[in-house]
């Protein structure tokens, strides 16, 4: 390879280029995108659909099964989920794996809206995104004191706009505001007296609201539009108004009903700190850098508080920069961390000029890098930074064998330049060839099609961008240092790294000798160790992903079926102060009616149950004992809550799963399903470990039913449409106009006639066609009646879910299989047909994923070994050291306790390209003696005895560099970390002793 001649010969356009790209490389760093997590999206839309007063079977007939149909009709659908329940239904599309979530989104849209005419006109259609990149990045809450919610929102609104002109911010969203309108209370009675009905006190405000435009006036030069009529500009306009004209006066609004500003029919109840509040969430653009934003966001809001009026406050409920600057702070140290390390051992071992060397072209090679990845499109995010300390223990190798293999051609060489050119020239193609392996160990993780796989994907770019950059570096920068900085002569040696050269010829090489003598049994024992430490994987479980390790609680709360938002507020409230005396809770936001907005990435929030309240629970800070304590605690506590179903939990690593533990029955028989569901979810209830348990198909519901006498409405004179419209009127009310005030805000003006409780349905009174006014109870009677509870379909089918969540130390895996061998011993009707889902559907879709990339990688080193060595058995030979890898990752997952999860997959496939290099240039250092007509016998004990002390040295490295991950990086990174170090301290092993015994064996 002629890279280090050119590079040496060309010295100061060496420098030049290697400036320009660290010149690169520092301002990508500066300009980069920074988040919290990868961006990547998602191909999945939610379509929300409110349908007030409708059963379950009727939401399924009437609006689930034509809008499923529809969409199914789309070409790149992968599942559709629905959950099925009275008053509405949500819709989660999910597309096939690399469909552009836009335009997904758009299709969905598109369909759904060519059926509207098809669909009841009074349901309501919402559609979201659920993209990982739609996530707030901060939280607001807005107060006042006494609580006006229409000032309270004025001030919202103002604040949305001025957030939202920053082209960094997607969008700013108001949550817990309810509908602001300009209320006209009928009062029955005064209705009754002037005989006017609700309908005609609605059609007289509507005529006047209504917003015609004439057309216009030529007035000399000048046209002016006509305006005759239209919105109301305030509530004095509507007291005015104009029902009905009398002889002696006329019957105004204000005679009739009362007028005023009011919250309509809350569904979305919000507090912090036991406040009533708004809360306002921001969104950030992908692509940009959230520091430099939440800055600006600062800023804007600091100079908006001040213009705010001494009752209204302003607080800061969810600031995601700060666990980002944590997060990304900690990964640097940790890399600062790895990088001392690794300086220290490479200055212990190596010697001070040796280690100048190396401190020199580490930190370019990341900065380097760095440009390369801002180049490629990422930004720094977990798994950038963790690709860079990944990274460190193995760049390292590439700037050790160059120098070691400078230092052993330089007492032969007439210069410091033609040993550095020499030595680099020497190991060259060894060298490329483990950069190569260790790449093409990464690359093939880009080829894994799924969300986790995406949220994964700028680790191995990352690490495979440092690596190329190293590899560069160490055949033309090094070489280049070496030169300038390394002594003529003999080095001088540390005593340490004189004691390991020494060790290599005193001790390693008799010993290595002596197994030459006995290579069969030396071979069986291996062989017998391998098979120990791979029969403690069925020991050490299997887990997916990791908790996010985040001061943030989650606590779910669910009150029965038909509990009214103002119920399940007073239980939210109740369990809100228990949290909010605990030493370790610094505060409280409550949502009553909606989860709490979306601040994590496979966060997709419930909206309008009023069964249903989530508080963000923040921690003063985040222990992992202390708050697995916790949780611990709360939950035992609040499985004895009388009235609620409590979740605790904390947000999880990786893409949107269902509960870990899931079983859907799947069957048009719903009565059958219910039947099997119940049996199920009471196996599911004996076995240790299950906690919140849910099968909302056996959960009853109760619906007030109106039994109507027909004969009596038809003597009475009202028709079956009155009776829906004045019912409605009473309940509901009815939107006649709007008011638009001075400060152009728009509020709808609703006519209603009493209110949500069950008394004003039994005094209702309605007017016929002679003007009579005839009570509801002589042609209808409000009967209590149970109605379908919730379920779901899933592909369209009709579906029972059951699930739960797994308590700590307990196995998902475990529990799973014993609840399937439970169903399967049930024996399901041949029409009723099971599937798991949760954490095990999850984990078989992304491991068979990692097991594909875990086999083109092995092929594809493989086959650059057989073209490296062209042979089948040296590649073979090398190998050999893989299974012993795998065996020490096992055997340290087992000892550390820990499951076999994601990342320690991810780990294994590292350790695939990491493991081989040593085994690499080993063989190729027994082949150069070899060619020189050495022994291979004695070839194989000096290349042994050579490469001894460059396998520990970049083992040891690369150890260093993990170290600071694995004790720091919490649970999610510690599984990685510990695979790589322990499974290549076993493959050390293999690399000195099994690979030169096979190598004497099977060598020609």
């Amino acid at each position: 390879m002629q890279l280090p001649r050119l590079a040496l010969k060309n010295t100061q356009f060496t420098f030049l280029i290697v400036m320009l790209l660290v010149a690169i490389g520092i301002l990508s760093y500066n300009t980069m995108p920074r988040s919290e997590d990868p961006q990547f999206n998602m191909p999945i839309t939610l379509v929300e659909v409110i349908y007030p007063g409708a059963s379950a079977l009727d939401v399924e007939t009437l609006v689930v099964d034509p809008i499923e149909a529809a969409i199914s009709d789309l070409d790149n659908i992968e599942k559709i989920a629905t959950d099925i329940k009275n008053g509405g239904t949500r819709l989660e599309v999910t597309f096939i794996y690399g469909s552009d979530p836009d335009a997904s989104y758009n299709d969905v849209v598109r369909v759904v809206g060519a059926i509207r005419s098809e669909l009841p006109e009074e349901i309501q259609l919402l559609f979201f995104k659920a993209s990982p990149t739609s996530v707030n990045i901060m939280q607001l809450a807005l107060s006042s004191s006494p609580v006006d919610m229409r000032k309270i929102g004025i001030h919202a609104d103002r604040l949305q706009k001025r957030l939202e002109r920053f082209p960094e911010i997607r969008k700013a969203e108001i949550w817990g505001l309810p509908l602001q309108v300009v209320e006209v209370k009928a009062d029955p009675q005064r209705l009754q007296q002037n005989g006017i009905s609700y309908a005609q006190l609605a059609q007289k405000l509507a005529q006047r609201a209504d917003n015609i435009t004439p057309g216009f006036v030529d007035l000399g030069t000048r046209r002016l539009n006509v305006q005759a009529s239209g919105n109301f500009s305030d509530v004095q306009q509507v007291k005015d108004t104009v029902v009905r004209v009398g002889n002696a006066s006329s019957v105004t609004v204000s005679d009739v009903a009362q007028v005023q500003f009011a919250s309509y029919q809350p569904d979305y109840l919000a507090y912090f700190d036991d406040k009533p509040v708004v809360f306002l969430s921001v969104e950030q653009r992908a692509g940009t850098n959230i520091f430099e934003v939440t800055k600006k966001l600062n800023q804007e809001i600091e100079l908006f508080s001040k213009s705010l009026p001494e009752d209204v406050s302003i607080e800061m409920v969810f600031d995601q920069s700060e666990s980002v600057e944590k997060r990304v702070n900690g990964f640097f140290e940790n890399l600062l961390q790895g990088l001392v390390l690794v300086g220290l051992i490479s200055l212990i071992f190596l010697g001070f000029r040796e280690a100048l060397i190396i401190t020199i072209t580490v930190p370019i090679s990341f900065v380097i890098a760095i440009g390369w990845l801002d180049f490629s499109g990422f930004g720094l995010e977990q798994m950038s930074i963790v690709g860079l300390i990944i990274a460190l223990g193995l760049l390292v190798d590439d700037a050790i064998v160059v120098t070691e293999s400078i230092h052993r051609v330089k007492p032969d060489s007439k210069s410091l330049k033609d040993a550095a050119i020499k030595g680099a020239e020497r190991i060259a193609w060894a060298s490329a060839s483990g950069t190569i392996t260790t790449v093409l160990a990464f690359l093939p993780m880009l080829m894994l099609n799924s969300a986790s796989g995406d949220f994964m994907r700028s680790m191995p770019v990352t690490v495979s961008l440092v690596l190329i950059a190293s590899l560069l570096l160490s055949l033309s920068l090094t070489p280049l240092l070496a030169s300038y900085l390394l002594k003529p002569g003999k080095s001088s040696r540390w005593a340490l790294q004189y004691l390991l050269n020494r060790f290599a010829v005193v001790v390693y090489r008799p010993i290595l000798s002596f197994c030459c003598r006995f290579s069969l049994l030396v071979i069986v024992v291996a062989l017998v160790a391998l098979g120990f430490g791979l029969s403690l994987f069925p020991q050490v479980g299997v887990a997916l992903f990791p908790k996010a390790e985040k001061p943030i609680l989650l606590v779910s709360i669910e009150t029965p079926s038909n509990t009214s938002i103002y119920q399940t507020d007073r239980v939210a409230q109740e369990i809100s102060r228990g949290l909010m005396s605990n030493q370790q809770v610094s505060r409280v936001a409550i949502n009553v009616g909606n989860a709490n907005p979306r601040i994590y990435y496979n966060q997709v929030p419930r909206r309008g149950e009023a069964n249903f309240a989530q508080m963000l629970v923040i921690l003063n800070e985040y222990d992992y004992t202390k708050t697995q304590k916790l949780i611990s605690e709360l939950r035992d506590e609040y499985s004895r809550f009388a009235g609620a179903r409590v979740n605790v939990e904390e947000f999880q690593q990786g893409p949107v799963t269902d509960p870990p533990v899931t079983f859907r029955l799947m069957s048009d028989d719903i009565e059958q399903l219910s039947v099997y569901a119940a049996l199920l979810e009471s196996k599911l209830r004996s076995i240790d470990g299950a906690i919140n348990i849910k099968n909302l198909i056996n959960e009853p519901q109760i619906e007030l039913g109106l039994e109507i006498n027909y004969a009596a409405l038809e003597q009475a004179e009202i028709t079956v449409d009155g009776l829906d419209q004045s019912v409605r009127g009473m309940l509901r009310g009815q939107f006649v106009g709007q008011l638009k005030d001075k400060n152009g805000l728009n509020y709808p003006v609703l006519t209603i006639s009493g209110g949500t409780e069950l008394a004003s349905l039994n005094q209702l009174q309605l007017q016929n066609q002679q003007g009579q006014f005839i009570p509801l109870t002589q042609f209808a009677k409000p009967t209590m009646r149970e109605s379908h509870p919730e379920f779901y379909h899933y592909q369209k089918i009709r579906t029972a879910k059951v699930s739960a969540d797994v308590a700590a130390g307990y196995s998902v895996n475990e529990i799973t299989q014993e609840l399937e061998s439970a169903l399967i011993e049930l024996q399901l009707p041949i029409d009723i047909r099971y599937e798991i889902g949760g954490e095990e559907e999850s984990r078989q879709e992304n491991f068979s994923g990692l097991a594909q990339v875990m086999l083109i990688a092995g092929v594809g080193i493989f086959a650059v070994l057989v073209l490296q060595f062209r042979s089948l058995v040296q590649p073979l030979v090398i190998f050999t050291s893989v299974p012993f890898a795998i065996a020490g990752a096992v055997l340290g997952l087992y000892i550390a306790k820990l499951p076999f999860s994601i990342m320690a997959f991810v780990g294994l496939i590292s350790l695939f390209g990491i493991v081989v290099n040593n085994a690499i240039i080993l063989v190729d250092t027994s082949n150069y003696f070899r060619r020189k007509g050495i022994d291979k016998t004695e070839a194989v004990l000096i290349a042994s005895a050579t490469r001894f002390t460059p396998i520990i040295l970049t083992s040891l490295t690369t150890i260093a560099g993990l170290i600071p991950l694995t004790l720091y990086g919490g649970v999610l990174w510690m599984p990685l970390g510990l695979v790589i170090i322990c499974g290549l301290i076993c493959s050390s092993f293999s690399s000195l002793i099994l690979v030169p015994l096979l190598t004497r064996l099977l060598s020609r």
